[in-house]
């Protein structure tokens, strides 16, 4: 039995928020592959493909499977100025864990692991655990003096695009087309979202 595996039998012997997590656990341990994938970190948020079990008394939520979660960076008007937002998506977040283990049968990459404990975290905790990868938080940043004229370009770029697709939204509609119409709507609303300049 490795340092992962003793963990997680340490860990599944307390009493945890929800109660099904302790089959998740067990499971979890006698399968070689997912252990392999497996990364103990501090701190879970803003990582792809998380998992997070908490002991009962903890302030976190009792169980958590994220799959699929990517950090996206948008930049906005604020009070005149350029700010820019870093947000996280997901395909799929799981709080019951016989789901989750269903959910991770095909599994590919790492799975970031947090254990959340009601008091003190033990030693043979911090002992596996790794610093977590860094990677910006969900916050608002002005936007430096020197990324200005590049975020410009890219909103020119942009509206350029807006104005094109937009012709060809015409052209379709007049033409009678609607698979055409409705694949140029698409990228033009997506398009119309990211840009800083509304249009009509």
């Amino acid at each position: 039995m490795d340092a992962k595996q003793r963990a997680i039998l340490e860990f599944s012997q307390l009493l945890l928020k929800n109660p099904s997590s302790k089959v998740f656990l067990h499971r979890l341990m006698h399968n070689e592959e997912l252990m392999e994938k497996l990364v103990f970190v501090e701190d879970k948020t803003m990582l792809a493909n998380t998992l997070l079990v908490s002991e009962l008394g903890s302030s976190r939520m009792s169980f958590q499977l994220e799959l699929g979660a990517r950090r996206q960076e948008e930049v906005s008007l604020v009070n005149g100025r350029l700010v820019r937002h870093v947000k996280r998506t997901r395909r799929m977040c799981l709080n019951d864990p016989m789901e989750a283990w269903a959910a991770l049968e095909n599994f590919d990459g790492k799975l970031y692991t947090q254990f959340c404990f009601a008091g003190e975290t033990p030693e043979w905790y911090s002992q596996i655990v790794e610093p977590s990868p860094a990677g910006p938080s969900e916050v608002e940043t002005p936007v430096e003096e020197e990324e200005t004229s590049d975020i410009f370009r890219e909103q020119l770029d942009l509206a350029i695009w807006i104005i094109l697709l937009r012709e060809e939204i015409d052209e379709a509609l007049a033409k009678r087309q609607p698979q055409r119409f409705q694949k140029v709507v698409k990228i033009y609303n997506r398009l119309r979202e990211r840009c800083l300049w509304e249009f009509d």
